[in-house]
């Protein structure tokens, strides 16, 4: 059980380190802009595909979703 405890928290501070390295690094940089406009542009594809998903689910097409899922791997 402790190894267990002692693995997550030792994942915690590595994610933390890596989120912190992020926003320093995004927070002294000059193209700090650029870096978050296509940041946005991702996310906001990533929010289509995912409103596409609920949306087909709801219709009750979660087998054609399924395919178009594998379809695109």
């Amino acid at each position: 059980m402790k190894n267990n405890v002692d693995s997550k928290l030792l994942l915690g501070l590595v994610i933390g380190a890596v989120v912190g390295a992020a926003i320093g690094y995004l927070a002294a940089t000059d193209k700090k802009g650029q870096i978050l406009d296509e940041l946005n542009g991702f996310v906001e594809k990533v929010k289509e595909g995912f409103g596409s998903a609920v949306n087909k689910l709801r219709g009750g097409n979660a087998e054609n979703l399924t395919e178009e899922a594998s379809a695109s791997e």
